[in-house]
């Protein structure tokens, strides 16, 4: 594995490099000594100016390059692919172990998309069902329903769990389907009967579908269907809580706080796609948990940063994920453009303040 395991996170394991995703194509990105995404011996000097939290958007050297440049001081990263709302307080009481010879960050800026929602949602689930080690919590790269978050714990589910997760990670069915395709094995009588036995993966499923941006672009996005589970206000209540124990361990005297939402492709092109109706689902989900987190975090000492508006507007004109449909995180200039707005947004509040 390329991750390190602990109770409830995980992070990766220190001074190791693998093969991840920037633009759409394959490079090698590089683990620092304690495990995060960021240059070697980062923190062995001077003051962090801006600690960023968050998951594998945050974790992308992409966008934690992009905001180093609107910073004269360090910006370093604890995001980690995976991980939700629920995981931040426990990264960041790790952080303060290895950050404790230094004095606390200046700007702490919390980062999610509503795929976080779900993660934490699970591992809540798996936190009140006894389970603390967090090789339970990863989120299923099948991107799970609900349900699956709300399922029964037993010898057999857990196995089952386990099981589910090699199948899904290591895409052995796939891989399967492919060599006895590429052999002329697989005749179609054949085939019904090993989907059936769930032993193939269903014809034309995917995680993904895609949208064509123009006709030299083609868009990866998450095959999901919008869940009003997620944005609803009891479930913003439930994250919100996982946030107030985060903020119970910063002080606020030394530290400025700032929350910031990373749309997603379901919520990024709406105002392009006016007749998309999952777009137009999305988008209005979004405003709705936009609404209620500005609400509560006008009430503390947390400064609400919504730029999706203007990260829409933009997108009508400029696509700012890969082309290629190879990933639906951001582009390099996608996250050029997320870290100018949101960077604007910290300088222009501490300027007010």
């Amino acid at each position: 594995s390329p991750n390190i395991y602990e109770d409830y996170i995980y992070y990766l394991k220190p001074n190791s490099s693998a093969i991840s995703m920037s633009d759409g194509k394959p490079f090698t990105e590089y683990s620092d000594e304690f495990g995060y995404s960021n240059p070697p011996n980062y923190l062995n000097t001077e003051q962090i100016e801006v600690l960023l939290i968050g998951d594998s958007s945050t974790q992308a050297p992409d966008l934690s390059n992009s905001i180093r440049n609107h910073f004269d001081g360090k910006v370093y990263s604890l995001g980690i692919g995976g991980q939700g709302i629920f995981h931040w307080k426990h990264q960041y009481r790790r952080f303060k172990k290895i950050y404790s010879d230094f004095s606390n960050p200046k700007i702490i800026l919390l980062l999610y998309d509503e795929n976080d929602i779900g993660d934490t949602l699970r591992a809540l689930k798996y936190e009140r069902a006894g389970y603390k080690q967090s090789i339970y919590y990863p989120a299923n790269p099948i991107h799970g329903k609900i349900y699956k978050i709300t399922r029964e714990y037993s010898f057999y589910h857990e196995i089952y769990s386990l099981f589910r997760y090699f199948v899904v990670s290591t895409q052995i069915r796939e891989k399967l389907k492919t060599f006895l395709e590429d052999k002329n094995l697989l005749k179609k009588n054949l085939k019904d009967k090993l989907i059936k036995a769930k032993i193939l993966p269903k014809q034309h499923s995917s995680d993904f579908m895609f949208l064509n941006y123009n006709e030299n672009c083609k868009i990866r996005m998450d095959n999901a269907e919008p869940n009003k589970n997620f944005f609803s206000e009891t479930t913003t209540a439930e994250i919100v809580k996982q946030i107030e124990e985060l903020l119970k361990l910063i002080n606020f005297d030394e530290t400025k706080v700032f929350f910031s939402y990373n749309p997603s492709v379901n919520n990024t092109y709406n105002k392009k796609f006016t007749e998309n109706d999952l777009m137009k689902e999305f988008a209005e989900m979004q405003i709705k948990s936009s609404s209620n987190f500005e609400q509560y975090f006008n009430k503390n000492q947390v400064n609400y940063i919504d730029v999706v508006p203007k990260i829409r507007t933009i997108a009508k004109n400029e696509s700012l994920h890969p082309c290629n449909g190879k990933d639906s995180h951001l582009s390099k200039y996608g996250y050029r453009v997320y870290a100018t707005l949101v960077s604007d947004e910290v300088k222009k509040i501490l300027k007010e303040n």
